[in-house]
């Protein structure tokens, strides 16, 4: 089996359900003992504590209730699904507006982001109907004669739904589906009790459309529509001036503030149990058998995969790699060697994957911004027949429309948008210079054999070359007003973070290694590069 099926079927698929798990004993106990609280205090008005613990206990087993879990249970299955076959491990960066009107009219957006608005409409109606008696649930018909109750509903239901546009807009379009590794926690409840702290909660309320003015815009919005189809239907439009009434108004507010903590805890949660390190056995008892090489588990076969797993198992190496003691053991066996043959397969087998991430990434950097660096294609003889160049039709017709302003407008690049789209796949190049820079710097006490050796020279040049090309980037435009607290994409801050792990990997081993560096097999260029780092120069 390749190492992505394995993963996904052995490690992520559990990870999947634990998340889920966590997430509905989160997601529907606490919400229904806050409803259950305020039906006792506020709707009931009962103040004994004791009248108010019973009747706690006492509505969780009704079976009413219990049978309106059903409910929360399927929306949250609904938004794991979604939020399962949508995250990824890269940011999206936009090449120009048209690609962004491109991804908002995506029919797979447009039907992810109705499922979480539908998912989010139910759970709003289920969080007032648990709350108050005169906010019944979506499937309990309304009397004849009770024009309120329609209207409650539907107010709940669209607010709900507002509430839950905001987030898919996040998740989509602002790389609200973006995952990273963090480091690994002893005790997963510790993180879940961080996001529920008050500047989180706050955070979560302000950014899924919870907060004053959006509760207020949202509000007058419905009022506006609702008045144009009593007009254009002959109906009294003074009939929706009683929605605002105290009830309706701080049902609608708990709904909504609970509704934004509920996406913003349950986005959370999810990143917290999919994104746990794993650890990736460096040898396993398959190596002496080179036909099951490709296809075992092993920390080699993962670096060459893409994806999640990829993202893991460079953040598994750079823990390996670390001056840690508990990671001592398993370093170790980077600088073994095969038995019998003396071959050091396990040191190979991380080399080359790193390498080859480093590698491609300076040279896609390299194309779009230093192309007369690149090896130039060989000359045709004038008399040879040259082979049929392809026209790509595409390129042709938006380089046409490009000359007129309004096509222009959309079609046009933004500003340093491909070094931007480059630079948010460079997360696993940073943990892989960090790792190489680590486990090169740990090869002068712990190699014993000298496996790492003759690989330094390659390694020093593909980090002196990267460096070479990031620093001779320009200045990145930033889309953003100076002094509004805002953090910087992730992109950009990607960027900074390579040019700092690129830095310190080479002062690391150059410091190291001291002048020894200077008499390896190394190009003048990385020489001097390496002769600045001895004497300190580069800051």
């Amino acid at each position: 089996m390749k190492p992505e099926d394995l993963f996904s079927s052995e490690v992520l698929l559990w990870r999947y359900v634990r998340a889920l798990a966590c997430l509905l004993l989160l997601q529907v106990v606490a919400p229904m003992a806050v409803c259950n609280l305020y039906h006792t205090v506020v709707a009931q008005r009962i103040l004994n504590p004791i009248t108010v613990t019973t009747n706690l206990l006492t509505s969780c087993i009704y079976p009413t209730k219990l049978l309106r879990l059903v409910v929360p249970a399927a929306c949250f299955v609904i938004l794991a699904r979604v939020h399962i076959k949508s995250y990824t491990v890269s940011a999206w960066v936009p090449l120009n507006r048209w690609e962004k009107w491109r991804r908002v009219l995506s029919l797979t957006v447009i039907l992810r982001s109705g499922l979480i608005m539908i998912a989010c409409a139910l759970l709003a109606n289920f969080y007032t109907s648990l709350a108050h008696p005169d906010f019944p649930f979506l499937v309990i018909p309304c009397t004849p004669g009770d024009v309120m109750c329609y209207k409650r509903k539907t107010v709940i239901i669209y607010m709900g739904a507002y509430v839950g546009y905001h987030y898919a807009y996040k998740y989509f379009m602002l790389n609200g589906n973006l995952i990273t590794p963090t480091p690994a926690h002893p005790r997963k409840l510790q993180l879940i009790k961080a996001s529920l702290s008050l500047r989180s909660t706050r955070e979560a309320c302000n950014t899924h459309g919870a907060n004053k003015l959006s509760f207020l815009c949202a509000i007058c919005i419905y009022m506006a529509a609702a008045i144009m189809i009593n007009l254009i239907y002959d109906g009294n439009w003074q009939e929706w001036l009683v929605i605002f009434d105290l009830p309706l108004m701080m049902m609608t507010l708990l709904a909504t503030v609970l509704l934004a903590i509920s996406l913003s805890l349950f986005s959370q949660v999810f990143h917290i149990f999919i994104t746990e390190p794993v650890e990736i056995p460096v040898a396993t008892a398959e190596d002496s058998n080179p036909e099951a090489e490709t296809d075992s588990w092993r920390l080699s076969n993962a670096l060459s995969s893409s994806g999640l797993l990829q993202l893991l198992a460079f953040w598994d190496l750079k823990t390996l790699a670390s001056s840690d003691p508990m990671n001592f053991a398993r370093r170790t066996q980077v600088f073994c060697i095969s038995q019998p043959g003396g071959h050091p397969r396990n040191w190979m087998g991380i080399m080359n994957p790193s390498m080859n991430l480093i590698r491609k990434f300076c040279e896609r950097l390299k194309r779009h911004n230093c192309p007369e660096d690149l090896p130039k294609p060989p000359v045709v003889p004038a008399g040879a027949a040259s082979a049929p160049t392809d026209v790509n039709k595409n390129e042709v017709l938006i380089m046409s429309l490009k000359r007129y302003p309004f096509f222009g407008y959309f079609l046009s690049d933004l500003p340093d948008a491909t070094n931007r789209s480059i630079f948010a796949e460079a997360l696993p190049v940073i943990w892989a210079v960090q790792a190489l820079g680590d486990l090169v710097t740990a090869s002068f006490t712990e190699d014993k054999f000298g496996v790492v050796q003759r690989n330094i020279p390659d390694i020093l040049m593909a980090f002196t070359q990267l460096q070479k090309v990031v620093d001779g980037l320009g200045r990145v435009t930033i889309s953003r007003r100076p002094g509004t607290g805002e953090a910087l994409p992730s992109e950009l801050q990607l960027r900074k973070a390579l040019r700092f792990s690129l830095r310190s990997a080479l002062y690391t081993v150059t410091t190291t290694f001291g002048d020894t560096v200077l008499a390896m097999p190394v190009s003048a260029e990385c020489q001097s590069k390496l002769q600045s780092y001895l004497q300190f120069k580069e800051g």
